[in-house]
């Protein structure tokens, strides 16, 4: 079999695994969340006019306090929302499987484990790689 072949295999499995389904499910949850969606739109301008003011050079400190305490409200939102933070919490679920397998993968073509210092001695690896 191919490399690419067995790549194309490795990729299909991945996307069956049940860990990358509910992230996928919870980046839809979070894309379709319209309140999170209409906070993170309001976020981004708020920190638009923020700059906006800090560029001016007859700033206006109590304009720049204002716009400052509603991005402060809105990221606290944004933070303790549901959608977010499953989103968020998936997330590292789905990283930690990659680097899984990106290990495995680095193990098998090297013979080293990139996750423990190698002795170079066999009999002391607790690894698969071989």
């Amino acid at each position: 079999m191919e490399i690419l072949e067995i790549a194309k295999l490795l990729g299909e499995s991945i996307a069956k695994d049940k860990r990358m389904i509910e992230f996928d499910k919870a980046k839809a949850e979070y894309e379709n969340d319209a309140e999170l969606q209409a906070t993170l739109k309001e976020y981004e301008v708020q920190q638009q006019a923020l700059q906006m003011e800090m560029l001016k050079e007859d700033k206006d400190n109590f304009t720049i306090d204002v716009i400052n305490e509603r991005i402060n409200l809105l990221y606290e939102m944004i933070v303790s929302n549901d959608s977010f933070l499953k989103l968020n919490r998936l997330q590292v679920e789905v990283n930690d499987l990659m680097n899984e397998v990106n290990n495995t993968i680095t193990c098998a073509i090297t013979g080293e484990d990139p996750k423990s210092a190698c002795t170079h001695n066999c009999a002391t690896c607790h690894s698969q790689c071989h």
